[in-house]
């Protein structure tokens, strides 16, 4: 709504005005979706007519197809080339994921697949496959040469000269073939299960069947063949691995050997090295010495101190176990009692007495000199056995120190050691793994799917499903002419009740003109016919225009002056000014109708009055008023005709004669209706609009669009134009019974029995 046309509203209607414009645009109720429908149910009942039929004739001129469906079970067995796989993953530290069924339904439906079935069984020449076989139909032909595509064709590139013209055509021709057999194929999976349908379909059973079944075959093959080179490529993968796991075993153990000989650190007898078994020797020789000196030292510690005791010879003897002394020892024990005998006998003076005892000195000195020289081999054996104690000391110190400076190269030596050792057992592990592969390589080749039911051909067709096809086409057009009929509504831009011309411009609508029904020639001219039958339902319509004309305009005012205008031509304001005319006038009351539109004058032909003088002759005073006044003999009415041709009618009409002309009339008249031309042709409307009382604006019902009765009414408030009003006019009263509003029902229906045709 314009601002300007805002003020010309009063503030209690325009409130009212704003609160319904809010109700009809937040309450969309159901009954409106229903009204919308109804009124508009040509459209979608066509919709649906012309689908069905379309559907039906496609359904009866349809070829027929049946679907046979093969069965397939692909067995959970893991075979070889999975084994490698987690070998792979394990020495690449990636996950190779195991068999994936889903996988299996893009193989089953591969062109690689399809195209070794249609080899198989020639569908090449098979005519249901290759259109190339079939005769082109004339309508066919038609549709080929209306084909845009064919302009595409002319600008595509040219093949490649070195392909032969008839080798491009038949791998065209295959590959159109492959395209048509994998339009009929389905592949299903029955949900996360590992049981599989194949579907195909043909215009026969047995052939659909025997599709099915070869396909199913094709698949089971090239799975097994898929599995055998799998096989291979694994077996001479592990063999190539194994082969140089073996050299890079040997290149690192001669990395070891040079290693360990270019830092001494040469093998020993228990597989340590060399210079770990000399330590440990030295050491135990060294325990063994420090025993045997600790032992000598003991032993002539003991015998020095027996000899410093009495009987320490004798003690000593026992200790050193000496056979001399023994000896010794007994012929001193012997000497000892013959000495004690013969002094019992002769007397300690006796020559025998004390030759006996010079014998025992003599023994005595001998024990004593044989035990000095056991004391001073102990002594010696003393001193060597420190001698050698030092020795090896020496010696296990010398190791000692080589030993801590090749302790950095036996490190590596050990780490070198460990990756060999790694080395080894892969290559133990890869050797075990391709011994068993060998002794599996017959299991691996046995397959992993299963046929539960072969395909069988079908007794009836499973295509076109006749019911479902025509439920899908009802249900489709039935959206589609609801889609249709909302589109409409959108792109109805024009006034349809007085209800929308109040909401969407804030002026009042004095009413709606309903357009004749029947031919013109039944009914006539309008102009007639609102007198001839006044009480007819076009007749109170006028009755009711110009009874709110005169409302709005005040009712005690007399001399009242309207202006009927519109914003396009052919709109019907000739024709209402001409009817409101003779319809006030046969009520008994004086008006008068001013023929303004001095372009395209109209109502001196209709009512049958002079041309000429008029207006034009009058505004420029080559006639009086009374001159240019015409009688209308059928209702008694008066008109002042648009007159002689004016060359410049906005300079005439702009004139400050017009305004005394209405005031002379308002003196002798009840109304004065001034017929002016449409707004939005020339500014003739404009000019006369503010020098009449109030102004009109007639609305073509459903036609006019919404934006230019806007803009006209923009016009007229510019210009200070008081505005009365709209009127509808040329109402269709049948379709705008169909729309719901409060005025729907408005000369139709109910109230049609109160109107007389």
């Amino acid at each position: 709504m314009h601002p300007a046309i805002v003020p010309n509203v009063s503030s209690p209607r325009q409130a009212m005005v704003a609160t319904e414009t809010r109700a009809r645009g937040i309450m969309t109720t159901l009954a409106d979706f229903l009204q919308i429908l109804w009124r508009r149910r040509a459209i979608v009942l066509g919709t649906i007519l012309v689908s069905l039929l379309l559907a039906l004739a496609y359904l009866m001129t349809a070829t027929p197809k049946f679907a046979a469906t093969v069965s397939l079970l692909i067995q959970n067995k893991e075979d070889t080339f999975q084994q490698l796989a987690v070998i792979e993953a394990a020495l690449n530290g990636t996950q190779t994921p195991g068999e994936d069924v889903v996988t299996e339904l893009e193989v089953m439906r591969s062109r690689r697949l399809a195209a070794k079935v249609v080899d198989d069984l020639d569908l090449i020449n098979d005519p249901e496959f290759n259109a190339s076989l079939v005769e082109p139909s004339t309508m066919s032909q038609i549709i080929g040469w209306l084909n845009p595509m064919r302009l595409v064709a002319l600008v595509m590139p040219k093949p490649d000269p070195g392909i032969s013209s008839e080798e491009r055509r038949k791998a065209l021709e295959r590959e159109s073939v492959i395209d048509s057999f994998s339009s009929n194929l389905s592949v299903s999976q029955l949900g996360l299960s590992r049981l599989f349908f194949i579907s195909f379909m043909s215009e026969e059973a047995e052939k659909a069947a025997k599709i099915a079944n070869a396909l199913a075959d094709a698949y089971i093959i090239d799975r097994l063949e898929a599995r055998y080179e799998e096989t291979r490529r694994a077996t001479d993968w592990l063999s190539q691995k194994i082969a140089d796991l073996r050299v890079d075993l040997n290149q690192k153990e001669r990395v070891v050997e040079e290693f360990r000989r270019e830092a001494g650190l040469l093998a020993g007898a228990g597989g340590s090295t060399l210079i770990t078994e000399q330590v440990s020797e030295l050491n135990a020789q060294l325990i063994v010495a420090r025993a045997s000196r600790a032992e000598a030292e003991a032993r002539l510690s003991q015998i020095r101190r027996m000899g410093q005791r009495p009987g320490g010879a004798s003690a000593a003897a026992d200790v050193l176990g000496s056979p001399v002394i023994i000896a010794l020892l007994n012929q001193e024990a012997e000497i000892k009692r013959s000495a004690a005998q013969l002094a019992d006998e002769y007397g300690e003076r006796h020559p025998r007495i004390i030759s006996v005892r010079s014998e025992l000195r003599d023994i005595q000195g001998k024990i004593a000199g044989e035990v000095a020289k056991v004391v001073q081999k102990l002594e010696s054996d003393v001193g060597v056995a420190q001698a050698r104690e030092s020795s090896l000391q020496q010696g296990l110190e010398q190791l000692k120190r080589t030993m801590a400076q090749t302790n950095t190269a036996d490190v590596q030596l050990r780490a070198l050691e460990r990756e060999v050792e790694t080395n080894r057992t892969m290559l133990q592990s890869f050797m075990n793994r391709f011994e068993e592969m060998s002794a599996q390589l017959d299991l691996n080749q046995q397959s992993t799917v299963r046929v539960l039911s072969r395909a069988i051909g079908p007794q009836y067709p499973s295509w076109p499903k006749k019911s479902l096809v025509l439920v899908v086409v009802f249900l489709g057009s039935a959206l589609l002419g609801i889609g249709f009929v909302f589109l409409l509504e959108q792109f109805d831009r024009g006034f349809r009740s007085g209800e929308q011309i109040e909401e969407q411009t804030g002026v009042r609508s004095l009413g709606m003109v309903p357009a004749l029904e029947g031919s013109r020639r039944r009914v006539g001219d309008p102009v007639d016919y609102v007198l001839k039958r006044p009480a007819s339902a076009f007749g109170e319509a006028i009755r009711s225009v110009y009874t709110s004309i005169l409302m709005a305009a005040g009712a005690e005012k007399t001399g009242t002056s309207v202006l009927i205008t519109s914003c396009q031509p052919g709109e019907g304001k000739s024709t209402l000014s001409m009817c409101v005319v003779r319809m006030f006038a046969a009520s008994g009351r004086k008006v008068v109708l001013i023929e303004a539109d001095v372009r395209r004058p109209r109502a001196s032909d209709a009512l049958r009055v002079p041309a000429q003088p008029g207006l034009v002759e009058l505004l420029s005073d080559r006639a009086d008023l009374a001159d240019v006044l015409h009688k209308d003999d059928k209702s008694g009415a008066y008109i002042i005709p648009a007159g002689g041709p004016a060359a410049d009618p906005t300079h005439i009409l702009a004139s400050p004669g017009v305004r005394s002309v209405v005031d002379a009339l308002s003196k002798n008249f009840d109304l004065i209706v001034v017929d002016s031309p449409p707004l939005m042709a020339v500014a003739d409307s404009r000019i006369l609009a503010p020098q009449v009382d109030s102004t009109v604006v007639v609305v073509h019902w459903g036609k006019t669009h919404r934006n230019v009765v806007s803009l006209g009414l923009k016009k007229l408030f510019e210009t200070g134009a008081r505005v009365s009003g709209v009127v509808l006019a040329q109402v269709d009263s049948k379709k705008h019974a169909e729309y719901g509003y409060g005025d729907s029902a408005y000369y139709y229906k109910p109230v049609k029995k109160y109107y007389t045709s």
